[in-house]
């Protein structure tokens, strides 16, 4: 037993960061046999467990330290602040069609039910920000700007008389090894509050980030709120961070440390008579089960010798009929009860039952019984046993009303009626179909796998909800034999796309995306509210649409690939598993391209090697699970191993046959007549290119000596252009790099997109920040970025962005709101005039040399904004404003007495004319 006092000492945190978190974990989205069998979305595979979070980090992380640099999220965020929005210059507004999926939704952690009317309902995604529903889940409005936070991890309400307008919600999702904590993930942004029953939300300023460094991280991962109901004098709340358990007398506005020690996982709980219920991962000096009924004295009270010495999470669920008896689900590697699960692994769980006594609850004032023996790891098919994914999705709850019923959820969600006391009336009521096997896998009907949350009507204990990777689902009754589920994710845009595609040789409205969690799913439809079909699950990866849209290539995680015809519904009439057999390296989401000029040619990278399949309209739709050789080669130049993969592929339109292909670090290739043969990779990438991931190229479809090449990492420079077929390349990232190297606060750029309408060419590019057009690329690093939909995407990572020159279509696929489409048929649906954009605007700089001030004055030729920006010589911009003009003669005051001597540059936009002026500070 161990008792610690807290001290006095407040720890007072400022303001900060926030980002949505990408995370490993596993499967796919709703029921249904209408899908062709793929494979468990999953965190990685038996071999690698952790290809997920290995692909997400290559991808972002700084390339010279190998981690993602603290507070990113933040920085990105205040640095997008101040991007041109495209409404703003030029007073156009494209009319944006929210496409959907409108029944599907994303993980979802964070949900509860106002216990002062049961028909509000707060759910927050963790990359799709916070949603309220006043009509029982029928319809969803977002409470989350589109520039605030998104990573919603768990909510709490103040359910005292009087204070059940407040609430409370934690960000940052964390989800791994430990010693993974300080760099492999998305973090958060402390706690925020609503008063307004959800209506608002607002940051709590002492739980952000940017706070003295030995703080940051605790507040980056939230897994937990408790607030204690007993206490009527003070705002008393509890939350289980990352490394410690804090407690806060005055509703966040400070806090004291209660436990500490570094443990990677929390969890926090309370009772109504203010008893609170800790867990900390045995990684950490204080890892253990804690109990206080003071907030300040904590007492370790799992018991010695029987309790596993080694466990990760552990989470709590009280029984709210007897709140001294409490139950612990955890993982427990090497100890409790073992599963062999369908990935091949062997895992470990233990559930505890604790029942309160006497005194502190340690020794004879407390008894605990050991359940693990009744956690199910049996069954028809290693997907009926239980399994935690290392903790990522893991949750009890017992039903308010009858004590022995408990539920418990990892994968699949499971009910006991005698209290897990034995295995016999224990029952799988969702998550995967009872049964279901490899290849040929189904969900639970109508539910969804990974559970993080349950909770129940309060009027009626028998409709219980809950919260998985799969949004918000309930049922009438958790007691029937076979539990019949509602999805309730109606328009509740929480999904996590990775890819789209669009019918290239058509003007319809067929998307295949690609969904985290959920499989690739169809649309024919235009119509927000249409039905979306999922014709292959898994975690859904590249798709195109071929053959005037008669015929589909799906693929998902780790470049599992199928040929697929489909109906007019989306439903599979004839598929086969095409992908080339003998093939290793894949990247988790693993890119491929159909040529645009011939759908019988496909060019897919596989870890060092880049294949070509030249057979594609032959390859028979035969039903076949298994991957195959018909069509494939591979080019000689790409057979010998090598440190560095494959990640990116594009082909040519006009001319044909031209292909580039980009690797993990900063190589590009070039092959021509790519078509046939076995012709050379030529090095074409430029050495000042960074060491960084190349995720996306964009050939111009007019022109294939004009492309782009996107790197994703942050702290690099993320865009380049090439007009003369990689021979030379130039920067073209402009604005959205705070420095023309790259270091900084700039966004992670993901996706560009070359869009031809009539004599011009508009671009655009999807970052991490929320999506950006132009119309010129600016060799000199000068290129101007404008954000379009800035209300409607905001600030949403943006994966993907389609183009069709057809009909100047454009999708835009976020990572956690779902997708948007608009139409460009004219250059001018979102620029000026091109004689405007062209003019050169004439200013006079002066007194150059300046001392603590200057002027800079300029002609308008009508009234706008415009934006000022000073650089110092390594390109760094340490001075920005935005203001207003007015038609005619302007002068704008510029201060410069906080510069020190030396050599600066002065750029400023006007109603998009711009110039730069030189000039120096001498005092």
């Amino acid at each position: 037993m161990k008792n610690i006092l807290i001290s006095s000492l407040i720890v007072i945190f400022t303001i900060g960061c926030i980002f949505f978190v990408f995370q490993d974990k596993k499967p796919q989205s709703f029921a249904g046999k209408n899908e062709l069998p793929g494979g468990p979305n999953a965190i990685g595979s038996a071999e690698n467990p952790t290809a997920r979070t290995n692909w997400e980090f290559t991808r972002l992380c700084d390339p010279e330290t190998n981690t993602i640099p603290r507070n990113m999220r933040k920085l990105e965020l205040e640095f997008a602040k101040h991007m041109p929005k495209a409404t703003d210059y030029f007073s156009k507004n494209l009319t944006w069609t929210r496409r959907g999926p409108f029944h599907v939704g994303g993980r979802t952690r964070g949900a509860a039910i106002d216990v002062a009317n049961e028909n509000i309902f707060l759910a927050g995604g963790v990359s799709g920000g916070m949603w309220r529903s006043e009509n029982g889940g029928a319809s969803w409005s977002k409470t989350s700007g589109s520039a605030e936070m998104h990573n919603v991890t768990c909510i709490a309400q103040d359910i005292r008389a009087g204070k059940t307008n407040t609430w409370y919600i934690g960000t940052g999702e964390g989800y791994g090894a430990s010693a993974s904590a300080t760099g492999a993930y998305f973090l958060g942004n402390g706690l925020y509050k609503s008063t307004d029953n959800g209506l608002t939300w607002s940051s709590i300023i002492s739980t952000a980030s940017g706070t003295p460094e030995t703080f940051d991280l605790n507040w980056d991962i939230v897994w937990n709120i408790a607030l204690d109901p007993s206490n009527t004098s003070e705002d008393e709340i509890y939350a289980a961070a990352y490394g410690s358990i804090y407690r806060s007398a005055n509703g966040g506005e400070t806090w004291t440390t209660s436990i500490s020690g570094g443990s990677y996982y929390t969890d926090v709980v309370a009772t109504s008579d203010g008893t609170i219920y800790a867990t900390l991962s045995s990684d950490g000096i204080y890892g253990g089960i804690w109990r206080t009924t003071d907030g300040v004295t904590w007492t370790e009270i799992q018991p010695e010798g029987s309790f596993p010495l080694i466990f990760d999470r552990f989470v709590i669920g009280i029984n709210p009929s007897n709140e001294n008896e409490v139950y612990f689900l955890g993982v427990t590697p090497g100890y409790g009860q073992l599963s062999n699960t369908w990935t091949g692994e062997e895992a470990w769980h233990s559930l505890w039952k604790y029942t309160y006594v006497s005194g502190d609850g340690t020794g004879t004032g407390g008894v605990w019984t050991d359940l693990s023996a009744n956690i199910p790891n049996t069954g028809a098919s290693s997907f009926d046993r239980f399994y935690a994914q290392g903790s990522y999705d893991l949750v009890v709850k017992v039903k308010p009303d009858e004590p022995n019923v408990i539920f418990i959820g990892g994968t699949n969600l499971y009910r006991s009626t005698d209290g897990f006391t034995s295995p016999d009336n224990v029952k799988q009521i969702g998550g995967y179909e009872i049964g279901t096997t490899l290849p040929d896998f189904h969900v639970y009907p109508n539910h969804h796998p990974d559970l993080h949350s349950v909770f129940f009507l309060p009027s009626d204990n028998d409709v219980m909800f809950s919260a998985s990777d799969g949004g918000i689902h309930r049922t009438n009754n958790c007691l029937q034999e076979t539990v019949e589920w509602i999805s309730l994710n109606n328009g509740y845009y929480t999904t996590q796309i990775y890819t789209l595609s669009v019918d290239e040789e058509s003007t319809n409205d067929k998307l295949i995306a690609g969904f985290q969690d959920n499989g690739n799913y169809f649309t024919n439809s235009s119509d927000p509210y249409a039905t979306w079909t999922m014709p292959l699950n898994g975690d859904g990866s590249y798709s195109a649409i071929t053959n005037s849209g008669n015929t589909y290539y799906l693929s998902i995680q780790n470049g599992k690939t199928y040929k697929v015809t489909l109906d007019e519904s989306g439903i599979p009439t004839a598929f086969a598993r095409i992908d080339p057999i003998g093939a290793s390296g894949y990247q988790f989401i693993n890119q491929f391209t159909v040529d645009p000029n011939n759908s019988n040619l496909m060019y897919m990278p596989a870890g060092w090697r880049l294949y070509r399949n030249d057979s594609l309209n032959y390859i028979p739709l035969a039903s076949n699970y298994d991957s195959i050789s018909t069509g494939w080669t591979y080019f000689s130049d790409t057979s010998n191993q090598s440190a560095t993969v494959f990640t990116a592929v594009a082909a040519s339109k006009i001319p044909a046959n031209i292909v580039y292909a980009g690797t993990s670090r900063k190589k590009l290739y070039k092959i021509t007549d790519a078509n046939t043969g076995d012709p050379d990779l030529v090095d074409t990438y430029s050495y000042s290119f960074p060491n960084g991931y190349i995720n996306c190229i964009a050939v111009d479809p007019r022109d294939a000596n004009k492309a782009m090449v996107v790197f994703t990492n942050y702290k690099v420079y993320s865009v380049w252009y090439t007009t003369d077929g990689g021979e030379n390349w130039s920067k073209v990232a402009g604005n959205l790099e705070e420095t023309s190297t790259g270091g900084g606060s700039g966004p992670s750029c993901r996706w560009a997109s070359i869009l031809p309408v009539g004599d011009s060419t508009i671009y655009f590019l999807g970052t991490s920040t929320g999506l950006y057009v132009t119309n010129t690329l600016d060799s000199a690093h000068n290129t101007v970025w404008y954000q379009l939909a800035e209300d409607l995407i905001g600030n949403n990572v943006v994966e993907m962005v389609k183009t069709r020159e057809s009909d100047g279509l454009v999708v835009v696929a976020t990572h956690g709101n779902g997708i948007f489409s608009t139409h460009v048929t004219s250059y001018f649906d979102i620029f000026e005039s091109v004689d405007e954009l062209k003019n050169e605007l004439r200013c006079k700089f002066y007194p150059n040399p300046a001392n603590n001030m200057a002027f800079l004055e300029f002609n308008a030729r009508k009234p706008g904004k415009y934006q000022l920006s000073v650089y110092n010589t390594e390109g760094r911009v340490l001075k920005t404003q935005l203001g207003t003009v007015l038609q005619g003669n302007n002068k704008i005051e510029i201060g410069t007495g906080n510069l020190p001597n030396g050599q600066y540059l002065c750029k400023i936009e006007v109603n998009n004319s711009r110039t730069t002026a030189k000039f120096i500070v001498k005092r």
